[in-house]
């Protein structure tokens, strides 16, 4: 998701997956499937198969844990600050980088073969960092079109 603000010539690009699901509907995913494959186990170890019992608790176990490393990789964001100097970008990770804004030139690789999404780099002759990787399509289109618009040089790898 991009949300684009601006105030005091400057332009605030916000990116952040999209996400379906709050960490509390995930819970109560995980518990619901916990439930069901609970009650598939028990019943197979009343008729007597009780070795299903710990495959069936390291198959919710394994689940959990996917659903609960997925939904934390939806929290992740990244902010680009466009001013008449420079180009400020942090994101959740720590990252804090400052790019002098008449060096730097925004790489839009389209991927020409449609097997994977396009990359969004922005780039100077010492420093480069990929922006949004975690967008889809259309929301690093978005991103393309508003640094565009902001006076950022966009290159691509398609010139036809």
């Amino acid at each position: 998701m991009v949300e684009v603000s601006t105030f005091e010539q400057r332009v605030q690009l916000h990116l952040t997956p999209n996400r379906s699901a709050t960490w509390q509907q995930t819970k109560y995913l995980i518990a619901a499937f916990a439930l069901f494959i609970s009650t598939i186990a028990i019943a197979w170890a009343f008729v007597g198969a009780w070795v299903i019992l710990p495959f069936a608790g390291i198959e919710v176990g394994l689940l959990a844990l996917v659903m609960y490393l997925v939904s934390k990789a939806t929290y992740r964001w990244e902010t680009v600050l466009i001013s008449a100097q420079a180009i400020y970008v942090s994101s959740s990770n720590g990252a804090n980088l400052c790019f002098p804004r008449p060096e730097t030139s925004l790489f839009y690789q389209k991927d020409l073969s449609l097997k994977r999404v396009s990359r969004l780099i922005l780039q100077t002759p010492l420093q480069q960092f990929e922006v949004g990787a975690f967008l889809n399509s259309e929301d690093k289109k978005r991103v393309q079109d508003n640094l565009k618009q902001a006076g950022v040089m966009v290159c691509t790898n398609k010139w036809w």
